[in-house]
This record gives structure tokens, sequence and C-alpha cells, in this order.
């Protein structure tokens, strides 16, 4: 990031409003089963500080079972590793099972387009909303040529019009759709794919919407889909993350139905077939409780590879990871997801055959960075002690978003530094200043900062203490 450059963050009402609706779809599934910043440079560098506590007893203490208010790890989970591949015969097999075991209450088909809805279609446009006609029409063709005419997606519920969450779910289906296409027609005969498809698309956009959102996954259903896509797809799962990012923007834009059709084959092939199947087959799995897909997991195709290769990358066994973290912060532009585990899940990698060094903070196991977490700021400083002469301890990203991320992402061993007590009043200064040749905004610098991912305001700050230890921002 130039230091003479503003960072474009602001006005920030725009990211509420869309994170208001991301969260209105979410609950609803649940029932039934300022602009983003690019990643920094970051010139700043410093060596985490060390725990006071020997890593035997680490070890000991993670032996009793008490997790205590500070008996959990943050750590940055890694995704150099390769996707597993899943053929269309094991997606063939898996959608066969799994949707015999769906709950009838999400399953069970909505009925087509009542009567006063057909006549909508037939009728003349509102003023100004031709293009809403047409595209209705349109969408009404496409179930016709499924053979399921009428609103074989259930997208009318909610309205006589395409909103923006109903394209977006068209664009989903026509990507996905291919998929389920492919099934043999004995497969065909026993589940009807296009009830399958208005399902599924339902499903994925709302599970996507929260990985998009710069918040935490907390507990849950969605937080085991996302590590076992994470698992599934190694780096591959980020540019599924990348590749929904447009569809999500390109898609409310579309004002006919061509224009969705080329959204959703472009999702479909920029992330290829082999994540088409895998995005199908955990969100088959992933549709009712966190405990059905808690069970179905290991269950999956390819589901053994994909543990395997966790557990070589990291030392964690993948659904014990799934099922013990409390929350993950998936960070799409920097491409980061970060986890957090209770502390006893690491020290049994080291036990398990991890190797390197298994002092909590410095790495250690197979678990590449992880850092010792706590649930108070206190807590972290009865365990760490003072900062040190002539020093205090410094949060990167601000304590004020605890509540946000989870108080274990704000205080651990990585985000909270030593700083010399007059860099750390320069530091906090700037961010209750305005900063407008930085922010291009007439807010403080905390203001604008307070709707970005994590990784991108922790980039910001360690980029804010460099450039005012060197005098470029006062």
């Amino acid at each position: 990031m130039s230091s003479s450059h503003s960072v474009d963050w602001c006005p920030v009402g725009a990211r509420r409003s869309a994170r208001a609706g991301a969260l209105a779809l979410v609950a609803l599934m649940l029932v039934t089963a300022c602009a983003t910043t690019a990643p920094m440079g970051v010139a700043y560098r410093y060596q985490p500080p060390t725990p006071r506590a020997s890593p035997e007893a680490l070890e000991s203490e993670a032996d009793d079972g008490d997790r205590g208010e500070d008996g959990v790890v943050f750590a940055n989970l890694p995704k150099d590793f390769a996707p597993v591949r899943v053929g269309a015969s094991e997606l063939t097999a898996a959608l066969t099972t799994l949707w015999l075991n769906v709950p009838m209450r999400v399953s069970t088909s909505r009925s087509p387009l009542y009567v006063g809805r057909r006549l909508l279609l037939a009728s003349a446009p509102l003023s100004g909303e031709a293009w809403q006609l047409d595209l209705a029409r349109s969408y009404g063709r496409f179930c016709e040529r499924r053979g399921t005419p009428g609103d074989c997606l259930t997208l009318f519920d909610d309205g006589p019009h395409l909103q923006a969450n109903d394209r977006r779910s068209i664009a989903l289906a026509l990507a996905v759709g291919p998929a389920l296409d492919g099934v043999d027609a004995e497969v065909r005969a026993m589940l009807n794919p296009t009830r399958v498809l208005a399902t599924l698309s339902f499903a994925i956009t709302a599970y996507m919407a929260l990985l998009l959102a710069p918040e935490p996954v907390t507990k849950g259903a969605a937080l085991v889909f996302s590590l076992l896509m994470w698992g599934y797809l190694g780096w591959e799962f980020f540019d599924l993350l990348r590749a929904y990012t447009r569809l999500h923007e390109d898609a409310p834009r579309a004002s006919n139905f061509a224009e969705l059709r080329e959204v959703g084959e472009r999702f479909g092939s920029v992330i290829g077939p082999n994540s088409v199947r895998i995005l199908v087959i955990v969100a088959t799995a992933a549709i009712g409780e966190t405990a059905t897909l808690v069970s179905k997991g290991p269950k999956l195709p390819g589901f053994g590879q994909a543990s395997r290769t966790v557990e070589a990358n990291t030392g964690l066994r993948l659904m014990d990871a799934a099922i013990g973290a409390e929350r993950v912060i998936v960070s799409v532009n920097e491409g980061m997801i970060r986890v957090v585990l209770p502390v006893n899940a690491v020290s049994m990698t080291a036990r398990n055959g991890g190797g390197g060094r298994s002092a909590l903070g410095q790495g250690g196991g197979h678990l590449p960075i992880r850092y010792r977490a706590f649930r108070s700021f206190s807590a972290f400083k009865r365990y760490m002690g003072k900062a040190g002469t002539g020093k205090e301890w410094h949060h990167v990203v601000e304590k004020r978003n605890a509540k946000r991320f989870g108080s274990e992402a704000v205080h651990n061993t990585e985000n909270v530094i030593e700083l010399e007590k007059s860099l750390h009043d320069r530091v906090s200064a700037f961010y209750s200043s305005i900063q407008k040749e930085v922010t291009g905004s007439e807010l403080t610098v905390r203001r604008c900062l307070e709707t970005q991912s994590y990784e991108a305001q922790r980039q910001f700050g360690l980029q804010v203490i460099e450039n005012i230890k060197r005098g470029v921002w006062k």
C-alpha cells in the first residue's frame, strides 16, 4: 500500500445494508434446515511475545481437560494443498444417499406458481419494470424446459419480482445444474433434479453469504461446512470464494436471463467441474441440522483423502477440527482462514506424531502458525506479564473488535505486541484522528476501519506502526 494514496474505505453504509440482507437470508435458511480494500504490503516486522509457561505446563493443562478462560489457540490454517478429486459417479452415489435423508420440510416440493402469479406473468408490466417482467417470463421458460413449469426454484415466495438474491439463486442454479443433469436415468427416477437444484441453490447462497461477510463463522452447520470445504479444496477454496464473490456482485446487475446464464457459466468455468461436484455434495450434506452434517461428513466421497491431507498438513483430524472449532474467520481478498481451537486439540497433535516446536505462540506440531489465545485482555496479561520497561501492550486489531471477531482473535500472542509507550500513544492518536489523505473520508480512521475484514485491519495496523515510525503518517 502506498502511503501517499487513500484507501477508499468510506462511506460504510452500503456494507452494512448488504450484511443485513445476508444475515436475513442465512436466518431463513437455518430455520428451514467502506469498499473492500486490497491486501496491503506490510513493512513492519516483529517477533511475537514469548509465552511465559513451559511446553510441559501447557500439555499438563491440556491433559486435565480444564480449558479455563485461556485454553484456546488462534491458528492460521494452511491452504497450500491440492483439492480432492470427486468423479461424476461418486456425485451420483452421494446424491442418491444424501437426498433420501434430507428432512422432509426441506425436500418437499413447493407448489408451482399459483393463479395470481400466472396472471402476473401474463399481465402488462408496471411502469419502468418491463425488464422485470421479461426476466420473470424467461425464468418461467427455464422451468418449463426442466419439466417443472411454474416457480421451480421457489423464488416468488417473497414477492412478484426476482430480487437480488433470487437472481443469485438462478445464476447458481445455472452453474451447478449441469452436474445434477448428468446423473443417470435410474437416479433421476428416484429424485427430482429440479427439486434438488431448488434446495441447493438456496442453501449454497445462504452458506456462501456467511463466508463472504467480513465476520467470523461461529458454531453450527456453517462452521462445519466451511472447514469441510477447506479440507476438500485446499488452495482452490479461495478460488471458489472469489468466483462466488463475483457472482454475488454480478447477478443482481443482470437485467435479462442471458446475462444471468453468463454469470452462472462463468462461475462454473472458473472453479471447474470438480469443485462444483464437491460444492454440491457438501452443501447437500449440510441441509438440515448441524448434527446431520457431523454424522454425514465422514461418509462423503473423498472424505478419507481430505482428512488425510488435512492431518498431514496440520496434524489435526478434519472432523475433530470442524466439531471442536469455536469460530472461523475467512478473509476472502487476503486469502486467509483462521480458526479458534481448544488447546488440547493442538497439544494432541504433537503427542500424536506432530513435529517441530511445541510451544504455543511459536508454531509447533504440524499446525504451521498458531498462537496462544485468551478470552480477555486481563487473562492475557496474567499469562504474559508486563510488556516491559517503557513499553505497553498494543492490539494490532483493536480491542473494540473483540465482540465482532471473538475475544480469542483479538487477545492472542500474535495480535497483542509490545510497543514503546511514545509510539503506542502516537498510534492510538492516529486511529482517533481524521486522516482524509489516508482514508478519503471525514470520518476517523477507526470508524473507516470498522467494517473491514480481520486481515485487512491487521495489515493496516502493522502499516500504521511502520509509517508512524518512519514519520510518513502523523
